[in-house]
């Protein structure tokens, strides 16, 4: 949340829109509502079934004394169910925790991908409105010009379409950031944001491949959720064998007839002859999927890291070149407005060569945006 000084709003980094995020965020908030649904749904498959209460009332024709029976039983599974059931109760907490984790580490890095863009995009306003500036004072020049006959009316709508254009790219690109910033604020819960950052600070660190692909196979919170949900299928498994064990119940009976009032136990056990064996087989089937979806998983990730990596090489050699080529640009910039000054450039070879420097400009506000969102997923362990 932004911080009041002096009756204004302080502005936040990116750190202070993604704490904000973390506690405003409606869907975030639901799922930790459903986490803890969940978890007690889990905590209640291990409990006994409730007592059963049996009531019958009993008597002849042509008379004789009525008999009331009262029977009250508790059922109870073999122990070793218990023990294997309270596993998967374990194994099933975990996987929701980490599934919880997942889907905050996915808004986060979402909340964080939107403010690089937006940093991106306030480049890119500044820009273009520079661009369309030079493009309105040449507007202007080729009208002076057209009056003097000193350039054709086709040159003069040429240089009228450009401003034009960089008017029209202008408001395309505020009504883009206006969007972004709006996006923004709804993940904060519709709590408003305080982002005005607009340069790109220094990238983040990134570790070598082996050391991160380590990391991600011990801390990714997406593949510790498929771990914990093989290890309650294994346990779902031994609930199910112990599924073929008999059942025991245990009760009171109470009878009432004639001069005398009758007390007892009840003792049983239940047979699972039928059904065991199906149980099993679909435990045996549970473990197999989830076993292959955990392995899918982690060759999804170890490609998708590979692809990171591979682009965040190409960004970064690239950007070098181009923040050389940006670099040499001061100069560049100084000979052509001289020589168009001067009469060695026309109205149309300048506006040419001021538009290329500009390119260039922009693919590097461009080049920077994607290295730091390929850097920002490298590293979305740490959010």
């Amino acid at each position: 949340m932004s911080v009041m000084l002096f009756g204004q709003a302080q502005a936040q980094d990116i750190d202070d829109i993604l704490r904000g995020i973390e506690a405003n965020n409606a869907a975030l908030r639901a799922q930790e509502k459903l986490d803890k649904a969940q978890r007690l749904e889990a905590k209640a498959g291990n409990m006994p079934e409730g007592p059963e209460v049996e009531y019958m009332h009993s008597w002849q024709k042509g008379g004789g004394e009525p008999v009331s029976e009262i029977n009250v039983t508790q059922g109870f599974d073999f122990p070793s169910a218990y023990f294997a059931r309270r596993k998967a109760v374990l194994a099933r907490e975990e996987q929701l925790g980490h599934e919880l984790n997942a889907f905050r580490q996915e808004l986060l890095l979402e909340a964080k991908l939107l403010c690089i863009d937006i940093i991106a995009l306030r480049q890119e306003c500044l820009l273009l409105h520079k661009r369309a500036e030079n493009s309105h004072r040449m507007a202007r020049a080729m009208s002076k010009a057209l009056e003097k006959g000193e350039v054709s009316s086709l040159e003069k709508n040429r240089a009228d379409i450009e401003w034009a254009n960089m008017q029209n790219q202008c408001g395309l690109k505020r009504v883009e950031l206006k969007s972004a910033l709006e996006r923004l604020q709804n993940l904060n819960g519709g709590h408003a944001v305080v982002f005005t950052d607009s340069v790109f600070s220094i990238p983040e660190e990134v570790l070598p491949f082996e050391v991160m692909q380590k990391e991600y196979e011990t801390r990714a919170p997406q593949l510790l959720a498929l771990h914990a949900e093989k290890r309650g299928a294994e346990a779902g498994l031994k609930v199910s064998r112990s599924g073929a064990l008999p059942g025991i119940a245990v009760g009171y009976h109470h009878e009432i007839g004639g001069e005398e009032k009758l007390n007892g136990v009840i003792v049983g056990i239940s047979l699972p002859l039928w059904k065991s064996r199906r149980e099993i087989k679909r435990a045996k089937a549970q473990i197999e999927y989830a076993d292959a979806l955990l392995e899918s998983e982690r060759i999804d990730r170890e490609s998708t890291l590979k692809e990171l990596y591979g682009q965040y090489s190409t960004l970064k050699t690239t950007l070098e070149r181009f923040v050389r080529i940006d670099l040499q640009q001061a100069s560049a910039m100084k000979y052509i407005n001289e020589a168009y000054r001067t009469g060695v450039l026309n109205e149309t070879d300048f506006l040419s060569e001021i538009n290329a420097l500009y390119e260039v400009k922009l693919q590097r506000i461009t080049l920077e945006r994607d290295l730091h969102r390929v850097i920002a997923q490298i590293n979305a362990l740490n959010l």
